[in-house]
């Protein structure tokens, strides 16, 4: 969600509910701004328009997780030969492509989607850790010894994680990561459902000086079972893993999550809905209220010379608001975020409003991230959260929400994209592909 709402006038923040908005010049800011800031501008707007193409710069690799059978994972318990004992898991697993789209809300009432997961693209490996909740994880940092509970939700981090793809230039990433279980019920057995932010340390090949992170969304039965979504943003910039020509089609292969759905959403500013502040008494930073456009989205990539990406953004369906917890000014590289009151609200071409999905990122990470071209660093967001319900069309509505993000607090803009995999035992929200998108 926009964190963009740093606003201040005559050199004091102002109060919540005083429909804040910030001074015309620089010099209203309670500190100063650099020199990429030229004297008398409004550090809202200013290169606005250029930062946006920035953040939207993206390239985005959707991947599908599943077992290796190859090369399986192995559990390390407590005691040997104790395996319902875990302390670790040394993963091993093999990454697919994989696809989703979203049919307008038009073209049926309601919003459905057709996933596909195709050829194996990559192999990934991390050795997965559970954590206790206070421990404050980091590179290379070991944890206590801590036994998984599946019966309880739970804190987890990722060490020696590295993502490579099967091009010529073997291009991928060294990556750390955390996350936490959520204890559920899905086809008759009980899983944990996983959410994960991955921040990545180095690019390799053709990922080399770039910047990315990954968010996971799925369930695991550990040791060996598991169907997770893994959803890559690298910011590309000069656009070097644009793909230039059409995608190689995918080879579809059963999938291995039946009785799930994703749908990916693009997050926008929202013109008539502006961001307001929340402070402390004292003046600190709380957060602010946020709101955003949510437009239909394709994302893909193959292989080909080396891994490229491709996105086709579609129709506005819908709207998201929320309470955002976070401090831009906090001295940290990395910061928690939160969200509360967070509602996907979804409309057909009418306007008409057809039902709504209420999600919270419950853990998230707020990276500050130097961005040539921007006057200020900017922030890239990742986090999850469960889904608490919905209505209308949404009714009854389960599973998990995660964010893969990049903001700017000034000039204020971003652009995010939504991932929602909704449990469907009854099929409700599958379909096939619909060509819809054009005439929208």
């Amino acid at each position: 969600m926009n964190s963009a709402s740093m606003i201040f006038t005559d050199g004091k923040p102002v109060r919540g509910g005083d429909e804040p908005r910030l001074g015309a010049t620089s010099a209203a800011l309670p500190f100063p701004l650099p020199p990429t800031f030229p004297p008398g501008v409004n550090p809202e707007t200013y290169k606005l328009d250029e930062v946006t193409r920035l953040l939207e710069s993206a390239a985005y690799f959707p991947i599908f997780n599943v077992a290796n059978p190859a090369n399986p994972n192995r559990p390390i318990p407590l005691l040997p030969g104790l395996d319902f004992l875990l302390t670790a898991v040394e993963v091993n697993e093999a990454l697919h492509r994989f696809e989703t789209s979203v049919n307008g809300p038009s073209c049926e009432r309601g919003l459905r989607a057709t996933n596909r997961v195709g050829e194996p693209v990559a192999g990934v490996h991390i050795r997965w850790t559970p954590i206790p909740d206070r421990f404050e994880a980091a590179p290379g940092k070991a944890p206590p010894t801590t036994i998984l509970n599946p019966f309880c939700s739970q804190r987890f981090t990722m060490l020696d994680g590295q993502l490579t793809f099967k091009d010529m230039r073997q291009s991928g990433f060294k990556a750390f990561g955390v996350g936490r279980t959520f204890p559920a019920q899905e086809g008759g057995r009980r899983v944990l459902r996983i959410g994960a932010v991955i921040e990545t340390l180095e690019g390799l090949g053709d990922f080399e000086g770039l910047t990315g992170a990954f968010v996971i969304n799925g369930w695991i039965a550990p040791p060996h079972d598991l169907a997770l979504n893994l959803l890559a943003r690298v910011m590309d910039p000069q656009g070097r893993l644009t793909a230039r020509a059409p995608l190689e089609p995918l080879r579809p292969l059963p999938d291995p999550d039946p009785h799930a759905v994703f749908m990916f959403f693009l997050g926008e500013v929202d013109p008539d809905k502006p961001v307001t502040l929340n402070l402390a008494p004292d003046g600190r930073i709380l957060g602010s209220n946020v709101h955003e456009r949510l437009r239909l989205v394709r994302i893909g990539f193959d292989l080909g010379d080396g891994p490229r990406s491709l996105t086709e953004p579609g129709p506005v369906v819908g709207s998201v608001s929320a309470t955002l917890h976070f401090n831009p000014l906090a001295p940290t590289a990395v910061a928690p975020i939160q969200t509360t009151n967070g509602v996907f609200t979804f409309f057909d071409r009418q306007r008409r409003t057809i039902g709504a999905v209420k999600a919270n990122m419950v853990e998230g990470r707020a990276m500050r991230t130097e961005l040539p071209g921007a006057p200020l660093p900017v922030f890239r967001f990742a986090g999850f959260g469960p889904i608490l319900g919905g209505e209308g069309f949404f009714n009854g509505a389960d599973g998990m929400m995660s964010m893969n993000s990049a903001i700017s607090v000034f000039p204020r803009t971003l652009s995010n994209l939504y991932v929602l995999r909704f449990y469907d035992r009854t099929g409700k929200f599958h379909s096939s592909f619909c060509q819809e998108w054009p005439d929208s």
